[in-house]
């Protein structure tokens, strides 16, 4: 059984969403589900995504000082 049967979702495929503009993000548990062209915040296109492996972790920091830390480890 593929990882997209096993959930009922499209892809399966988790992914870390971050605009690179106003820093809004998002942890997507399937990744066809969600709109990469532009934030849902600000409508900026400037978007990233980070693929999340099912063994990873990660933590997300912003200061003012540092702008945004990811993370990524293993579980």
């Amino acid at each position: 059984m593929s990882s997209s049967e096993s959930n009922g979702y499209g892809s399966g495929e988790s992914v870390f969403v971050l605009c690179e503009t106003c820093h809004w993000s998002a942890t997507c548990f399937d990744k066809s589900r969600i709109d990469s062209e532009k934030c849902v915040i600000c409508g900026n296109t400037a978007i990233s995504t980070f693929p999340i492996l099912p063994n990873e972790e990660f933590a997300f920091n912003y200061s003012e000082r540092h702008g945004v830390e990811l993370e990524f480890g293993l579980k």
